[in-house]
């Protein structure tokens, strides 16, 4: 009877020490499970009873656009080096570092892609069109040439393609009003602006003799050829018919006064 008695004792006590151990971790914090074996996530929201549960809001990324902008350009898979619009502004062309031209047109917005055109071996820096819209020229980074292409014949392929004969790497280009010639601008130091005919055939190399040459420019009667240098001036060219033919003429004038680059 003494060893049954303390055999229950025993139990007894047993009973009651797992019982405090059990509360003290529920006290704690432990995790319950929910029925199906789910545990509950700490702060989540329990829905309304016959609502369905509410779907988190993921926040949508949308490009910044400006209250003023019309449309965008989008085609190129890296930086856009020159966007160039046609006399016409009838089409618009942009060369990049993806080495592609494309030919936009502006008849109806956003632009549709008349043109795509791969640009073999080499990118483009800069474009100019025809006066008509029926060529476009690509001045080309590696190799400092110009071609020529028609704005819908891709396939048809290079129309005409020559040498600049620059030794430093070409900034910039463009296509005369009248359609008569192209120019070329470089940051070479010694024949920065270069005159081509469509064809290839030079009319001639200006040397501004300055330091720096900022940028180039032709008046919209075909006549002159500018630039504005780090001297605080701009000095002009003209360009037409003399004793020798259609060529550069030379120095025409130059535009002082300003104080500062």
């Amino acid at each position: 009877a003494l060893l049954a008695g303390l055999a229950g004792w025993w139990f007894l006590v047993g009973s009651k020490q797992q019982d405090k151990v059990a509360g003290g971790a529920d006290a704690a914090g432990a995790p319950h499970k929910e029925e199906g074996g789910k545990k509950k996530k700490k702060g989540a929201a329990e829905p309304k009873p016959g609502l369905p549960p509410k779907k988190e809001k993921k926040d949508d990324k949308k490009e910044a656009k400006h209250p003023q902008q019309v449309c965008m350009f989008k085609g190129h898979s890296s930086d856009i080096l020159q966007l160039r619009f046609s006399g016409t502004c009838k089409v618009a062309g942009t060369v990049a570092e993806d080495r592609r031209l494309i030919v936009w047109d502006l008849k109806s917005l956003p632009p549709a892609q008349l043109m795509n055109l791969p640009l073999e071996l080499d990118h483009g820096v800069g474009c100019a069109f025809s006066p008509d819209d029926k060529f476009v020229a690509v001045a080309m980074g590696r190799s400092r040439e110009v071609r020529i292409y028609k704005t819908k014949g891709a396939k048809e392929g290079i129309q005409m393609q020559f040498k600049t004969n620059h030794s430093h790497d070409i900034l910039s280009l463009d296509w005369s009003f009248d359609g008569k010639f192209l120019v070329t601008f470089s940051d070479d130091p010694k024949d920065t602006i270069r005159i081509f005919k469509p064809t290839g055939e030079s009319l001639g190399h200006i040397n501004p003799g300055a330091l720096v040459v900022y940028s180039c420019a032709v008046s919209p009667d075909s006549r002159f050829v500018s630039c504005a240098t780090m001297q605080c001036d701009a000095r002009i060219w003209e360009v037409g018919t003399g004793k020798d033919g259609y060529k550069l003429q030379g120095k025409a004038m130059e535009l002082t006064g300003r104080s500062g680059g």
